[in-house]
């Protein structure tokens, strides 16, 4: 799917390649026309369509609402039908006009009237109050308007209705992982292999990045311990290998949105971790339960796949070793060095470490969510280091000169080899 950074970079791209004579001017104005007729107008009439149906069934809601205790229970049963029924039809006739994404405003629209029909005949009928039944039934209905009406939208309402009725669960029980929610987690899952659609793909990704956080159970959470930061780091790096991995491979496209959401997690848990250390109550020898040892477990591999496997291995190389680095920040915890001066220098430098190998991945494989994420992070850690210092201000500013002119000799380094890599077009003929 076209994004506006993709189109910006074509423009400034199409005038160097028709210079260079790559390109002809009838070409480039072709891309041109193809760009603009792919993203121009076609999601707009969509939108639009939908906020439309959304107010008018606002409206209609006011003004059932205005006399709905006058009204008799068939009818309103009737009147909630009967709303479903219009939207279905209204979309199979979008269908066959050529309106796909119109089509799935119509079948979004009438997923959520049935949400809030159920909920209206729970009030009718005045039956147990079970917000997480009420969450099944809609991921239920959802899953088959998106199996049946090919909807987007229906997907990613189910999706929202799954994380909804697993969560609910998982807090009545108080206890482990709820595993009913691979039951219909699975089934939106396979629906998404066959969407091109962002959101879904990020609501997929979120609702398994949801159901692995309660995974560990609801006691680690009521009582917070320190080693889910372990656990969620191992998660995020698991995200960022898993999602670096299938864009370099050309993986199914859902698992290429795991890798923002892996460094966003990435980029929290390290610098919190850093503040940690540097904190002289919290800097305190921790431990790792089952789950952290099962992340690790599952991260690892992965990030050994990423190294291996990966056809661009000039960006692999670099964000898997930075992948690397985070994973031993937690280790440090587990040791007796925590509390010393070498567990914060040491945390620290994995912390740069880790942030400088996100930016040259970034900037050797031209992936700028890299890029960003290791800046983030490397300036957070810098502002973070400023505000707690490292033992006096006088350690402090020579761990900033012994970084900086290491990363001084890195590039020094690196620049060398590039340019053994990449001989000027004389030399090489």
């Amino acid at each position: 799917m076209l994004t506006g950074s993709y189109r910006k970079r074509l423009e400034a791209d199409l005038p160097r390649w028709v210079t260079e004579g790559w390109l002809s001017a009838e070409n480039a104005g072709a891309i041109r026309r193809s760009v603009a007729r792919e993203q121009g107008g076609i999601r707009l009439p969509a939108v639009l369509g939908l906020l439309g149906g959304l107010l008018i069934a606002a409206s209609v809601a006011a003004f059932v609402a205005a006399g709905w205790e006058d009204i008799p229970r068939l009818v309103k049963l009737g009147m909630i039908l009967t709303a479903i029924v219009i939207c279905i039809a209204y979309a199979f006739r979008l269908e066959r006009q050529g309106s796909p994404r119109g089509a799935d405003a119509a079948v979004t629209c009438g997923v959520l009237i049935f949400g809030a029909g159920l909920a209206l005949v729970g009030q009718m009928y005045h039956l147990p109050a079970d917000w997480p039944g009420g969450a099944l039934l809609v991921a239920l209905g959802g899953l088959i308007a998106a199996f049946l009406m090919r909807s987007n939208g229906a997907l990613a309402i189910a999706l929202i209705a799954i994380c909804a009725w697993s969560g609910g669960r998982w807090e009545e029980a108080r206890s482990g992982a709820h595993l009913g929610f691979f039951i219909l987690y699975l089934p939106a899952v396979w629906l998404s292999l066959s969407r091109d659609n962002r959101l879904v793909h990020h609501l997929v990704v979120l609702a398994a990045a949801a159901w692995l956080a309660m995974a560990p159970g609801y006691g680690l959470f009521d009582r917070f311990d320190y080693g889910l930061l372990a656990y969620g780091l191992a998660l995020a790096v698991f995200y960022v290998a898993l999602g670096a991995l299938a864009l370099d491979r050309s993986l199914p496209p859902v698992l290429t949105a795991c890798l923002p959401w892996g460094l966003l997690g990435l980029v929290l848990v390290l610098n919190t971790e850093l503040i940690r250390i540097l904190d002289r109550d919290e800097a305190r020898a921790g431990h790792a339960f089952r789950f952290v040892f099962m992340a690790y477990a599952v991260a690892i591999p992965v990030v050994a796949c990423l190294a291996g496997l990966a056809r661009e291995r000039r960006f692999a190389w670099p964000l898997a070793a930075g992948l690397a680095f985070a994973l031993l920040v937690p280790a440090v915890f587990w040791t007796g060095i925590v509390t010393a001066m070498a567990g914060k220098i040491i945390v620290a430098s994995l912390v740069l470490l880790a942030a400088t190998a996100l930016v040259a991945g970034g900037a050797v494989g031209g992936i700028r969510r890299l890029v960003l994420a290791g800046s983030v992070l490397f300036g957070v850690a810098i502002l973070i280091l400023l505000w707690q210092t490292i033992g006096t201000l006088l350690d402090q500013s020579l761990f900033f000169l012994v970084a900086g002119a290491a990363l001084l000799a890195i590039a020094s380094g690196a620049r060398r080899l590039f340019a053994r890599l990449n001989p000027p077009e004389k030399e090489a003929a």
